[in-house]
Formats: structure tokens, C-alpha cells, sequence
């Protein structure tokens, strides 16, 4: 702003302008005389404040208003019992009680949380257990082939190739636990602690252990094992390789106690864990064939609840004639492999990992192991579980005659080699009455198949029941001293007959 507009400004105003200089010259008005008081207005105008020209000049108005103070003297007003109550309440009894409440919910809660945060951690731990379980098993399964491969034309398969052989073939085997409902001697003992019973979180049942056995993949979700293994189940929980189970009830399985074998099928909706596991299935070779005495085998199982166990031993012999039930005899393979309570229903592997026969028994005069054991062949299991899919059973030729074995005077004087059978009945509407069989008729051969002299009465059994019903036989009989053959078509065995 330009000085000569100064005394304008004081003028309009009403301010008269300043020199720096009148300050010194004039001495400062002390109120008395007729002049307005001058003032200096470039500080106010550098201010923010809001400047309003009046009569009296110019008022300035501060940034904010003034607080008022209260007139002195005044009190405020008194506060009623209800109010103080009331503050009380809000202040601190309901913070405190609320407070309290969410301790003790927590208190009562922490238990549980606790709880469930195990058993998570548990499942998580063991499902990577599983997890990794299964993948090794897949992996050594999957290279096993090759490296047998190559092993063998390079050395025999000894020791390196059991290695091998084992690593392909475990992840087919299982192992089994029979139980039955409790009775009240086992909840007796029980509660004394001398057995343990065992819970069953599939059906959220408790069940005393019968016995053990073990089994093999047969299928995609077909288990194959012994009849007497599953025999009087309630249940049955099946161990797989990589230590998971499964609890299947007994409508699941098909048996047939003349061969002692028996199927389990799988249920269809397996949890995610198993469902690749329960494709595991093995090779098997053609006993009749593939399978000479000396051979190298290994036994696989659980023998006294030792899962996974594997025994070493060779073939001792092929076609042991013996009786499974009274009324069939299979031809079986001795082994040297160790067998033992549990092993029964596992399978007996060749050097190349295929599947040989079913362990079935021992032969022993201590109930121990005594380096004897049978196999019920590869060939006879397989037949057998396939009609056990296919037809829930093995239906078998029935001839319809009571009967009895030659005596060996007879046999000579009839110039019989082998063993004969004498009929000492006919049964009516039966196959032999429909083919016109009578009695005192001797049976010299089936299907030109001699008779054995060794357990003569089952081996003839076993000719027939090899049989399905309605296939025709021709019988080389004696009658009258007079050679003939007399074709039978068989009918079927009843299921009560011995």
C-alpha cells in the first residue's frame, strides 16, 4: 500500500496515520485531550482476525470465543440415591459381571478346545503318516519290476531278490482281526483286566478278539483269505500295508469251508486313503506250470499279530493229498516257509513275486512250527474265488449213493490196481438212480481218472465235487463181474451233506 493513501485511511477510518518519526516529537496523549488516541495499524492488519470499523474505531475479533465463566458462588446440584445406584451399576457391577461370565465360559470351554485341537493335530499327523506311507509303497512297487528285471539275468535271486520280491508284493498283502460280540465271561474279565476288548468306531461298537489272519488283494476290492480266518466273525477289520483299516461286517464275505477260502468284498465307497490302496492287486502264476519243488518262496502275513511279517523257504513238494473238510481233498504245496498262528490265508510268493498258493495250515506234533507248511495252490484259489464272486458259491457234482471203500481182498480178486468204490446205496431221484446205478455196483474210474488207494473214499469225493452240476461223467463200473461205463449227468450237492 502506497503512503500518500494513509491519511485517506485515517480520515475514513478515523485513525490518524503515524510517521515513525511523530512518536519522538509528540509526547503520548493521555486521554484528556480532544484528539482521538492514534494507534498503529499495520500489526492488526497482518493479523487474521476479523477487523469492524464502528464509531469508536476499530474493534478486533479474537480467533475464538471466550469461554463464560460460571457466576461464583453456585453449586452444582445435588445427586439423588437413584443416579448414584445407577452409576454404581453401569460403572462397575456389570463390567465386573460381565467380565466374570466371559472368564468362566472361558474356563468351561478351554477343556474342550483343548480337546478338539488334539485331535486334530493327531488326524492331520496321522494322515500325513498314511500319505507318505502310501506313496513309498507305490514307489517301490512301481520299480520293483524293473529292478527284478535286471537282477535277473544278472545273478540269482537270492537275498537282493527277496529285497525286491518284497517290495512289490506287500502292498497287496492285509492283514485281518475276527471279532465277536462280547460275552458276559469276556466283560467279566474286562473289567478284572485280564482281556482287553476292542472298540469299533465304524459302528461305535465294543467286540472281543477271536483270532487273526491275514489276506491278499485278489481284485480291485475283493479280499481273498481262509475260511476258518473269518469263521464266526461278528466283524472284521482289515489292516492295509500302509497301516490303515477298515471295519466290514460278515454279510460282506463268501466262504467255502471244503476249500477253505474265503472272499471279502470291499465296501464301494472307500474313504479317499484306501481307494488306492484297495487296487493293489497281485500277480498269480500257474501252479501246475510255474511251479516245480526247489523252487524259492516267500510267505507273507501276520503271524501272532506281527503284521507284514515275511518268511523265507523253498518248495518241498507239490500235491499233498489232504482233507481241508471230510468231504473234499485238495492237492496242496509244502513249503518250508514259517507259517504260524495268523498266517493263515496269506499268500506264498515265487521268486518273481507271483503268487503261488494260499497258506492254509501246518503240519506239526506241538502246535509250533516245525518247518511243514501247506498252501492251497494258486490254481484252486483262483477257480474257487472267482465262483465265490461270480455265484456267492461253489456249487459241486453230487452222484446221490452211499458208499464205502473197496477192501483190498477184493480189489485183488477184481484184479483192481488202484482204489475202487463199492455202492451200498442208491439214492432215489438222485443223479446214480437217474443213470441207473444200483447197488453192489463197484466204481473203478471217473472220466478214465483212477482211484486213489490213500483216502480212497475222499479222493472220490474230490473226482466228483470237481465237477459242476449238470456236467455229464462217464463211470468205469463192476457189475456182476463185468466191466461197463455208464454215463451220469451230476446233480447238485446239498449244502447239508458231508
Amino acid at each position: 500500500m502506497k503512503r500518500s493513501q494513509c491519511p485517506d485511511v485515517a480520515r475514513n477510518t478515523g485513525v490518524k496515520a503515524m510517521n515513525p518519526t511523530d512518536s519522538a516529537k509528540k509526547p503520548e496523549s493521555n486521554g484528556s485531550s480532544g484528539e482521538m488516541p492514534t494507534i498503529p495499524i499495520e500489526p492488526y492488519l497482518e493479523m487474521s482476525h476479523a477487523a469492524t470499523p464502528t464509531d469508536a474505531g476499530i474493534q478486533i475479533a479474537p480467533p475464538f470465543p471466550m469461554p463464560t465463566p460460571e457466576p461464583a458462588g453456585q453449586a452444582p446440584p445435588p445427586r439423588g440415591f437413584f443416579d448414584r445406584a445407577a452409576s454404581i451399576l453401569w460403572g462397575f457391577v456389570l463390567p465386573v459381571l460381565l467380565m466374570g461370565g466371559l472368564f468362566l465360559i472361558l474356563v468351561a470351554v478351554m477343556p474342550y478346545l483343548l480337546a478338539h485341537w488334539k485331535i486334530t493335530d493327531a488326524h492331520a499327523e496321522a494322515e500325513t503318516v498314511y500319505t507318505r506311507r502310501r506313496a513309498e509303497l507305490k514307489a517301490e512297487a512301481e520299480h520293483a519290476d524293473e529292478r527284478l528285471a535286471l537282477l535277473d539275468k544278472r545273478v540269482q535271486l537270492t537275498s537282493l531278490g527277496f529285497r525286491e520280491v518284497a517290495r512289490k508284493v506287500l502292498p497287496s498283502v492285509v492283514n485281518l482281526a475276527n471279532y465277536r460280540e462280547p460275552t458276559k465271561e469276556d466283560l467279566r474279565l474286562a473289567d478284572a483286566h485280564k482281556r482287553r476288548l476292542t472298540y469299533d468306531p465304524d459302528n461305535d461298537r465294543t467286540y472281543a478278539l477271536q483270532g487273526t489272519g491275514s489276506g491278499l488283494i485278489f481284485k480291485p476290492g475283493v479280499i481273498l483269505t481262509n475260511h476258518h480266518v473269518v469263521r464266526g466273525a461278528n466283524r472284521l477289520r482289515i489292516f492295509f500295508a500302509s497301516g490303515r483299516s477298515i471295519g466290514v461286517d460278515v454279510s460282506a464275505c463268501a466262504s467255502d469251508a471244503r476249500t477253505d477260502l474265503a472272499i471279502i468284498r470291499l465296501p464301494k465307497e472307500l474313504p479317499a486313503g484306501l481307494r488306492e490302496e484297495a487296487q493293489a492287486t497281485a500277480l498269480f502264476a500257474d501252479s501246475d506250470k510255474d511251479v516245480q519243488v526247489g523252487d524259492w518262496t516267500l510267505a507273507m502275513g501276520s503271524p501272532l499279530e506281527l503284521r507284514q511279517t515275511v518268511s523265507q523257504g523253498i518248495v518241498s513238494a507239490k500235491g499233498r493229498l489232504m482233507s481241508l473238510s471230510d468231504v473234499v481233498l485238495v492237492e496242496l504245496i509244502q513249503t518250508t516257509a514259517a507259517l504260524h498262528p495268523g498266517s493263515s490265508g496269506g499268500p506264498l510268493f515265487d521268486q518273481l513275486g507271483r503268487v503261488i498258493g494260499i497258506s492254509v495250515a501246518i503240519a506239526t506234533d506241538n502246535g509250533a512250527n516245525q518247518g511243514i507248511g501247506f498252501a492251497i495252490p494258486s490254481n484252486t484259489a483262483k477257480k474257487i474265488a472267482n465262483l465265490l464272486l461270480t455265484k456267492g458259491e461253489v456249487p459241486r457234482g453230487y452222484l446221490g449213493i452211499l458208499m464205502e471203500a473197496l477192501p483190498a481182498p477184493r480189489l485183488k480178486a477184481h484184479k483192481i490196481d488202484e482204489g475202487a468204490i463199492l455202492i451200498t446205496e442208491v439214492v432215489k431221484e438222485e443223479a446214480a438212480d437217474r443213470a441207473g446205478l444200483k447197488t453192489g455196483d463197484i466204481i473203478v474210474r471217473v472220466n478214465k481218472n483212477a482211484i486213489s488207494r490213500w483216502k480212497t473214499l475222499q479222493h472220490f469225493r474230490q473226482l466228483v465235487v470237481d465237477f459242476e452240476p449238470g456236467a455229464e461223467v462217464t463211470l468205469d463200473i463192476i457189475r456182476a463181474d463185468r466191466r461197463r461205463q455208464i454215463a451220469v449227468t451230476l446233480g447238485k450237492r446239498p449244502k447239508e451233506v458231508r
